[in-house]
Order: C-alpha cells, then structure tokens, then sequence
C-alpha cells in the first residue's frame, strides 16, 4: 500500500496521546506516517468479502431487523474491541470522537468528575473538580459509576462512560454511584468545565511550591508564570507535586521538564520493540536550582515522563511512592467517513531507555503519607460520623447535626475544636481557618458551600486520597532546606 493509499484510508490528526488515568486530558505530539508491513491485498480482499457474506447472512436470517449500519459499526468495534486495549476506542458516531479531542483543551462541558478505571472494570471518581456540579451536589472522591441515566456501564470502556456523561451545557444527566455499601442518584445539569491545571503558593525560607493537576495545553503557560511569580517573590527552590495527575500532553511535558535541563532527551516511543522517535528539550532551561518532585501511586502517562526524565538527569530529588506505570502513547486517526479511532501505537521510555509501562518511577525517598493500619482507623472514624444533611447555615451560637458533624469532620482534619453540636468561638475560627484555606470566603458560617467542601476533604482523607498531615511534603522541605 503507497504512502498515498494509507493517508487517504486514515488522516493522522497530528496528535500523540498518552493513555491516562483519567480521559479528560490527552497529549499531543505532531507527525505522520505510512503503515508498516501489511497483508498482500488478496489477503485482505478474500476476508472483507467473507465478512460481506457474514453481513448479508446476518441482515437476512437475523430474527429481528438490523441496519447494515450497525453491523458495519459493530465490524470495526470489534476490531479494535480484539486488541483487549482499554484504551483503544472506535468512536461509532463522529460526535463522540470531535467531543473526545474536544476535551484535550482543558475546557468541556459536563459535570466535574475525573474517573478512573480499575483492572476489574470498575469505574470510579478520582476527585470533584470545585465549583462543579458533580461538587455542588455532593458526589465524592471514591464514588464507584454503577449507571448513568439508569444504563449499566458494566462492560463499557472509560472513554465510553466519560462521553455518556459529557454532554451539551444545561442538560440533564443522573449518575448512579456506589458509597460504603449505599446506592446514591445524583441528578446533575452539565455546565461548562474549565479546568485550572496549575496551582502555587509561596512556602517558608524561599521555596516555591507548584502543583501540575494536570498535562493540558495551557499547562506550560500556566506553569510558566506560576514560577516567574514565585522567583520573583524570593524563591530559590520548588518543590513541584505531581502527585494524582493522571496525564495530558505529551509535550507539555517535554517543555516543563525542559525548563530546568540543558539540552538532553527527555522521552523516547517505542513500537514493536524498536526506538521511532526522540524528544528533547530545548536547551534553554536552567539548571542547578534545587527541586523535589512529589509523586505517588496516581501520577501517570505524562507525569511519569516528567518524573523519569528528571530523576535521569538529576534535575530533581524524587520523594513519595512508585509512580502508576502507564506508559502508553496513542494517536487519534481520523477515517475517510469521518470518525475517529483512537489507538494505543507507542510506548513510551525514560531518557536511558527503560520502560515505564507496568513498572512506573520509584521515588528517591520513599515517603507514605499513611499507614495501612492508619488509613483503615481513619475510614473507620469517618464511618462513625453524623451526616450533615440539615437545611440550615449555622453560624455562631447555632446547634445541631450539622455543627456536630462539621466538628467531627475539621478535628479529623486537624482544625482544633471540640465535638459539642455547639457552633462556639473555637469552631467558628475553626469553620473561618478551613473556608480561608479552600479558597472559600472566610466568614465563619457554616454554608452549603463549606459543608460540602468539608465532606469532600474529610472523605478524601477516610479513603486515603490525602492525609492529614502531608508527610511527603514535609520531607521535600527538609530535603530543601
């Protein structure tokens, strides 16, 4: 087959996407290529006319009625289907594929949700993003998919569940969940999602902290002055965190990384076992400026690119735990009929050639944020907390539920008050501390805003999504000081 033939059986888009965590980011790498060995065309044509007869015999002794269409669609599922790749989709309908490349841009419209999918096929909530709908009505970290408008997602891949959420800005979508043991509905109405990618504060002593949620394409904007602000401000060291940043752009990647390296190479793809292609950085960065990189068990695809890449070129001091060892690239192909294809065609290596698929990078400093046996007591705090689920905004001098429950969740969390139901001075300056250090406005009532934002932390802190005190944090800034 000519290089002509091929490009005009499937347009590659000029993007190269790692197969994250979460699908709600990709990564883009440009290029375009002719396939590689094929079968002969008799080959080929012999077995298309089998599955022509297959389609005929199916449209014409099929009990029920059948459009061709579907068979077609079901043909070219199944090919892909055959791979046993969770993260190769054919895209039946054309919408779905534009609404997939759609989301590499940090902004889409749906509910707020990042999902990941387990080795059993179980889909679950990452996190909530704030000021979503999935947030304002109350879902949580942990939350496991069982059905979206009352379909069963068994079976389904993650890419198909997210679309099935995704949709136009002002529908209506339910999302049925499994919570410790209970069956919760959640009706929400989409909106639009502009995910924020980059976050930084200035720490103690000159040291700059900045956290990558996510590989987006304004990640290196965003990261870029996030670090110019925080040096200018007097930081001489960053700790950089990565930790439950499921992936993105392979090239946003690439450049962050690049931006304190010399001119070296930051990734290779691999195909069939050889080496087809090699980035580098620009050979513009800076060196020799201290940096920790915090890692754990959800940084994967780019974020382990980054991790590899610095940890080889002894850009960075790694501390926390294995990274999750996703590393597969993907193309998104375009078909003559207009839908897409997205194909798991590369992985991807550290700069020295070792792979990161099923091994990840290991920290420098191994740190856990908790143990097995305090994990289990926190879960089994959080199990004996009161619900907050009363009308009401307790402000100073209320009592209720709500209080009590609220006071349980900030002692958890370690905001100093006690467990009274009584809304009193501690638990107000207690109520203020948590609002000012969510980005809440800090007046010391207990809203629906900072109730559920309370839920969200205090869960995420029972299911081992973060913990109390931030161990790994704390040894990045005894490393660096």
């Amino acid at each position: 087959m000519s290089q002509k033939t091929a490009r005009a059986i499937a347009k590659i888009i000029a993007i190269l996407l790692v197969a994250a965590l979460v699908v709600t980011t990709f990564a883009y790498v440009f290029g375009e290529e002719s396939y590689a060995a094929e079968p002969t065309p008799t080959e080929v044509a012999d077995q298309l006319a089998l599955l022509a007869e297959l389609m005929n015999l199916v449209q014409f002794y099929y009990k029920d009625q059948v459009s061709l269409q579907d068979l077609l669609d079901g043909a070219f599922s199944g090919t892909i289907d055959s791979l046993n790749d969770p993260f190769s989709v054919y895209f039946v309908s054309t919408e779905e594929g534009q609404e997939f490349l759609q989301s590499v841009s940090g902004t889409y419209s749906g509910v707020g949700l990042e999902l990941t999918m387990d080795e059993k096929g179980q889909v679950s909530v990452v996190s909530v993003l704030p000021g979503s709908p999935a947030l304002d009505a109350g879902m949580l970290a942990g939350d496991r998919i069982l059905r979206v408008d009352g379909m069963d997602i068994s079976g389904l891949t993650l890419t198909q569940v997210v679309l099935l959420i995704r949709g136009e800005a002002g529908t209506q979508v339910r999302v049925t969940v499994e919570r410790s043991a209970q069956t919760l509905q959640f009706p929400l109405v989409r909106d639009e999602i502009n995910q924020i990618a980059v976050e930084s504060q200035m720490l103690s002593d000159g040291i700059g902290y900045i956290r990558i949620k996510s590989f987006d394409e304004d990640c290196v904007q965003e990261f870029t002055n996030a670090k110019l602000r925080l040096m200018a401000q007097g930081a001489a060291a960053f700790v950089i965190d990565v930790r439950d940043n499921p992936g993105g752009y392979v090239d946003s990647a690439v450049q962050i990384a690049g931006q304190f390296l010399p001119k070296v190479e930051v990734t290779h793809f691999s195909r069939k076992g050889e080496i087809v292609q090699t980035l580098s950085s620009d050979g513009y960065g800076v060196s020799g400026i201290p940096i920790v990189l915090l890692t754990n068990g959800s940084s994967a695809s780019a974020s382990e690119i980054l991790a590899a890449a610095w940890k080889e070129h002894h850009a960075a001091t790694l501390v926390g735990t294995q990274t999750y060892g996703k590393g597969i690239a993907q193309q998104l192909l375009e078909m003559q009929n207009g839908k897409y294809v997205k194909l798991s065609t590369f992985y991807f290596l550290t700069p020295r050639k070792n792979m990161i698929d099923g091994k990840g990078v290991a920290p420098d400093y191994v740190v856990e944020n908790f143990s097995a046996a305090e994990q289990e007591a926190l879960a089994a705090l959080y199990a004996s907390f009161v619900p907050m689920r009363e009308s009401v905004k307790p402000a100073a001098g209320a009592e209720g539920l709500n209080v009590y429950g609220a006071q349980q969740r900030l002692q958890m969390l370690g905001y100093a008050c006690e467990v009274s139901g009584l809304m009193d001075e501690a638990t107000v300056a207690a109520v203020t501390q948590f609002q000012r250090d969510s980005g809440l406005y800090p007046y010391g009532v207990l809203d629906y805003t900072t109730r559920d934002r309370l839920e969200l932390e205090a869960a995420a802190a029972a299911s081992g999504k973060v913990s109390t005190e931030d161990r790994q944090l704390a040894k990045a800034l005894e490393l660096l000081h």
